[in-house]
């Protein structure tokens, strides 16, 4: 059905132009899945072998004025193979999302007179972290994805995926160390007890991360400033009031 919607294959191949910009598969590197698998062997070295799988949905699709179709690209994290067939294995990375009770703390401590609380969004969280794995990884690109080129050059082509895409088993950890190293460097100093949040002592505000919505809190004056600084090494949507 999303094959045969110009509207669906319009949404994915964005979103494909969007990740490939972000250096998210290269192209560059594009070699036959036999050849691949030849290679490592010959060269004794581990590699790890998936493939990426396109995705559309319709967001508000309850009401026809407002639906728009959304394209996904993620990795198959489910069927990841190594060289010789054999199931691969991933580093042992977990990411550790804020939970309800320090997201109320937030927004409470946002309540207090001369306080406000404002979000915003990470855009294509994953992908703005490189993939930091163990093994290199190769994806197989889907026939609706591959530039004209390489018809009838290819039966399987593969190519580096080189950030932390969607579906891979180690993303999270990835994404989650990225952002944190950024807030750090900002002054950022871990909530104990709290996973994800931030206390910035010098504007008094407080950040709360989960996955890629983040929320802060503290005085009013205080906030633009931190969302210029931190945009200097997160792409970020534009804050607004919570």
């Amino acid at each position: 059905e999303m094959m045969q919607c110009r509207e669906a294959m319009d949404a994915v191949k964005a979103e494909a132009q969007g990740l490939l910009k972000e250096g998210t598969w290269l192209e560059g590197t594009v070699v036959e899945f036999h050849d691949l698998v030849q290679s490592a062997k010959r060269a004794g070295r581990t590699i790890h072998i998936g493939d990426l799988m396109t995705i559309c949905s319709i967001k508000h699709y309850e009401t026809p004025a407002l639906r728009k179709y959304k394209g996904r690209i993620v990795f198959r994290g489910d069927s990841v193979k190594d060289q010789d067939g054999a199931v691969a294995v991933f580093q042992e990375l977990s990411a550790s999302p804020t939970t309800i009770h320090s997201a109320n703390s937030n927004i409470a401590y946002g309540c207090l007179p001369g306080h406000k609380t404002t979000q915003a969004d990470a855009i294509r969280a994953y992908v703005q972290s490189k993939l930091k794995s163990k093994h290199e990884t190769w994806v197989g690109i889907p026939r609706e994805l591959q530039p004209s080129t390489w018809r009838g050059k290819y039966r399987r082509p593969m190519c580096v995926l080189a950030k932390a895409l969607y579906g891979h088993p180690e993303s999270g950890g990835h994404w989650e160390r990225h952002l944190t190293e950024s807030i750090v460097a900002l002054g950022g100093q871990a909530v104990p007890n709290h996973p994800s949040s931030f206390w910035l002592s010098e504007p008094k505000l407080l950040l709360t991360v989960y996955v890629d919505d983040l929320i802060l809190s503290g005085p009013e004056g205080a906030h633009s400033g931190f969302w210029v600084k931190l945009r200097a090494t997160i792409n970020i949507e534009d804050p607004e009031p919570l």
